[in-house]
C-alpha cells in the first residue's frame, strides 16, 4: 500500500507541473471522492441518487468545455519548460503563441480599452502619447520613458517585466494605410535588451478590410534575447492596394527589459525583399535549384 501511494505521489507530482496535468488530477480526485461516497454511505435514497447521476454525467462535459476554451484561447499557457526537451523548444512555442495572438486578434480588440484588472497597473506607467500597452498579460509589465538611456541622441521608451510574467505584452499603435497602398514599406527601429529570458522583437502588421492581417512579421526567427547593445532592426512588408490599417510595436515575452527608439517608416523599392521572405529562406536553407533528383547521392 505504501509503495502504491508513493508511486501515485510521484505520478501526481509529474502531472502537477503542467496545467493539463492539474486538470487531469482534479478529475481523478473528483471521481475518486464520488466513488468513496457511493461505496461507504450504505446506499442513497432515490432523491439523493439523481443529483449524483447528474453530476457524474455533467462534470466531464463541463471539463471538456473548459479544456476546449483553454486550448483555443490560451494554448501558450498550458505548458511549462519541463514539458520540452530543451529550453529553446519552449521559447519557440512562446514565439508561435505570441505570433498567433498578435496576427489573428482583431485590431479593434487590440486598440480597445484595457480590461478593468489591468487599469491599476497602467496607472503606474508613464504616459506615452499615441502608444498603448496590450498583450495577454499587460499588467505584468511596466512601460515608460527612460531619459537616461539614449541612442544617437534620441530618447527611448521601454517595456519591463514585473516579476515573472504570465504572458507577453506589446507597446504598439495603429495608423491608416492610405499613404502606403500598393507600396513596399520598411519599418526600422533600434532596440537594446537586458536579461530577456524568453524573447523580444519588433513587429508590423498590414490589414485588409474583412480579411485581417495580410502581411505580418514579428522577428520570430531572429528574436532579441539576453542582454544586447543598441541594434537597428528592419521589417519590410508589402502593403496591398486594398489595405486599411497598419499596426506595429515592440513585444516582450518573459522576464527582462527592452528599450526602443529611432523608429521610422520609409517606402522602398520592390527589389527589396520582404522580411518574412528572407526569414523563411534563411530558416529552411532553401537551395537555388532542385537537388538529388535521381536519388544517387
Amino acid at each position: 500500500m505504501d509503495s502504491q501511494l508513493k508511486t501515485f505521489g510521484q505520478v501526481a507530482t509529474g502531472f502537477a507541473r503542467n496545467p493539463l496535468g492539474i486538470i487531469a488530477l482534479f478529475i481523478v480526485l473528483i471521481y475518486g471522492f464520488a466513488s468513496l461516497v457511493t461505496i461507504f454511505t450504505g446506499g442513497f435514497a432515490p432523491g439523493e441518487k439523481v443529483p449524483l447521476i447528474y453530476f457524474l454525467i455533467g462534470f466531464p462535459i463541463l471539463v471538456l468545455i473548459v479544456f476546449t476554451w483553454l486550448v483555443s484561447q490560451h494554448s501558450g499557457k498550458l505548458f511549462a519548460p519541463g514539458d520540452f526537451k530543451s529550453e529553446d523548444n519552449y521559447v519557440r512555442m512562446l514565439q508561435l503563441y505570441a505570433t498567433r495572438k498578435i496576427r489573428e486578434t482583431d485590431l479593434k480588440d487590440l486598440q480597445g480599452e484595457p480590461a478593468r484588472e489591468d487599469i491599476d497597473a497602467e496607472e503606474t506607467d508613464t504616459a506615452l502619447k499615441g502608444w498603448i500597452k496590450r498583450g495577454d498579460a499587460p499588467r505584468d509589465y511596466e512601460v515608460g520613458i527612460d531619459p537616461n538611456s539614449r541612442y544617437g541622441g534620441a530618447i527611448s521608451a521601454y517595456i519591463k517585466s514585473r516579476g515573472i510574467p504570465r504572458g507577453f505584452a506589446t507597446l504598439m499603435q495603429t495608423f491608416k494605410a492610405d499613404a502606403y497602398k500598393g507600396k513596399r514599406l520598411r519599418m526600422s527601429g533600434s532596440a537594446k535588451s537586458d536579461g530577456v529570458r524568453n524573447w523580444a522583437g519588433f513587429w508590423m502588421r498590414v490589414d485588409e478590410p474583412n480579411k485581417g492581417a495580410v502581411s505580418f512579421d514579428n522577428m520570430q526567427d531572429r528574436p532579441i534575447k539576453g542582454s544586447t547593445g543598441w541594434t537597428t532592426y528592419p521589417i519590410v512588408l508589402h502593403v496591398p492596394d486594398n489595405s486599411s490599417h497598419i499596426a506595429f510595436g515592440l513585444l516582450l515575452d518573459g522576464p527582462g527589459q527592452v528599450w526602443l527608439c529611432n523608429l521610422r517608416f520609409e517606402v522602398v523599392s520592390n527589389d527589396v525583399p520582404t522580411t518574412p521572405e528572407l526569414s523563411v529562406l534563411n530558416q529552411l536553407n532553401v537551395p537555388d535549384q532542385p537537388v538529388n533528383l535521381n536519388f544517387k547521392e
